[in-house]
C-alpha cells in the first residue's frame, strides 16, 4: 500500500470559501495538493509538508476529513494507495510553477467541484462542505516510553525521565506543533510530560508551564474541574493553540470530559499509545472535532 496525504487549502469567509486546485503537467488535470509519505513520517506532517511544497502556501491544520483510496502501479504490479485529507486555513505564503506543478486557482467550493475528478478530489471537497472551519486546534499528548532516571544526591527514590525512544518521539512533535500553530505549552508536573514538550518549546522561545494539578495522583477525583478550566482556557486562547501533556489517564479524562461538555461523545478508545496525541477542534472551547494520533512507526 502507497501512503499519501494532502489538503483542502482554503481561505476567505468560512461560510463562503475559496479552496486551491494545482494544475499537475504531468497529467493535465487539476486537483487537490497531495504526495507521497516519507518513510518514518507522520502522515498530518507529509500533509502539510505536501500543501506547502506544492502551493507555496503556509497552512495551519483544521479537522480531518476523509481519505482516498485506489489502485496505483508500482514497478509492475497494482496496489492501493491511501491518500488523507485534511482542511488546511491559508496562513501567507506565494505560488511557485515547478515541473510537478505549474499553476494554481483560488475557486469557489461548487466550482471546484466541477474541476476536480468527481470519484477522488470530488468526495474530499464534499467532505470538506460538510466539516467545521471556524475552529482552532487543542492538543492532548501522552508522554512517550520512560526510563529509571539517577536518584539525586539525598539517595531520595529516582524518579522516570523519557527514554531514548520517547526523546525521540519529542522531537517528532515538533513539525506537528508547528503546524497546528502551538502558542501555549502545559505539562504536568513530572519530567517525562516536560521533557516531552521541551523540543518545540527550545525550538520556539515559548514558555513551558507545568501544573501539578495534571499528575494522575491529584487530577483523580478533581477530573471535571481540570477539564473546565483547560476548556475555559483554549476558548480565551488567542496566541496559538494550547497543547497539554499528561499522562495516560489524564489525558483520556480530560478528552471524554471535554467532549461531554461540548454535546459531542469522545471516540473509543480514549486512551493514545504512549507518545501519541489527541488533536480537537474546537470553537470557543466546544469540541466539534475528535482526532486520535499515534506517533510515527
Amino acid at each position: 500500500m502507497v501512503l499519501a496525504a494532502g489538503g483542502v487549502l482554503w481561505r476567505g469567509d468560512p461560510a463562503d470559501p475559496e479552496v486551491a486546485l494545482v494544475h499537475r503537467p504531468a497529467y493535465d488535470d487539476w486537483s487537490l495538493p497531495k504526495g507521497k509519505s516519507k518513510r518514518g513520517e507522520h502522515v498530518l506532517i507529509t500533509a502539510l509538508r505536501e500543501v506547502a511544497e506544492e502551493t507555496g502556501y503556509r497552512s495551519r491544520v483544521g479537522p480531518y476529513l476523509t481519505a482516498s483510496r485506489y489502485p496505483v502501479t508500482v514497478g509492475r504490479k497494482s496496489v492501493d494507495k491511501v491518500v488523507r485529507y485534511w482542511a488546511m486555513r491559508e496562513a501567507g505564503g506565494e505560488f511557485q510553477p515547478t515541473r510537478e506543478v505549474d499553476g494554481l486557482r483560488w475557486l469557489g467550493l461548487e466550482e471546484a467541484r466541477r474541476t476536480v475528478d468527481p470519484a477522488r478530489d470530488g468526495r474530499v471537497l464534499e467532505a470538506f462542505a460538510r466539516a467545521p472551519l471556524d475552529t482552532l486546534p487543542f492538543l492532548l499528548v501522552r508522554h512517550g516510553p520512560t526510563a529509571k532516571g539517577r536518584a539525586g544526591r539525598g539517595h531520595e527514590r529516582a524518579q522516570p525521565v523519557l527514554a531514548r525512544s520517547g526523546r525521540a518521539q519529542a522531537q517528532t512533535l515538533v513539525p506537528v506543533l508547528s503546524g497546528v500553530g502551538a502558542g501555549q505549552l502545559l505539562a504536568a508536573d513530572l519530567a517525562p510530560c516536560s521533557e516531552m514538550l521541551e523540543p518545540y518549546a527550545v525550538a520556539t522561545g515559548l514558555e513551558l508551564e507545568r501544573e501539578a494539578r495534571l499528575t494522575a495522583a491529584a487530577f483523580k477525583g478533581n477530573e471535571l474541574g481540570m477539564a473546565t478550566e483547560l476548556r475555559e482556557r483554549a476558548a480565551r486562547t488567542t496566541d496559538g493553540a494550547l497543547v497539554v501533556c499528561g499522562q495516560r489517564r489524564v489525558v483520556a479524562g480530560v478528552v471524554a470530559s471535554l467532549g461531554r461538555a461540548s454535546g459531542h461523545r469522545a471516540p473509543e478508545p480514549l486512551s493514545v499509545e504512549k507518545g501519541g496525541w489527541w488533536l480537537l477542534h474546537h470553537r470557543q472551547g466546544d469540541v466539534l472535532a475528535f482526532e486520535r494520533h499515534a506517533p510515527p512507526a
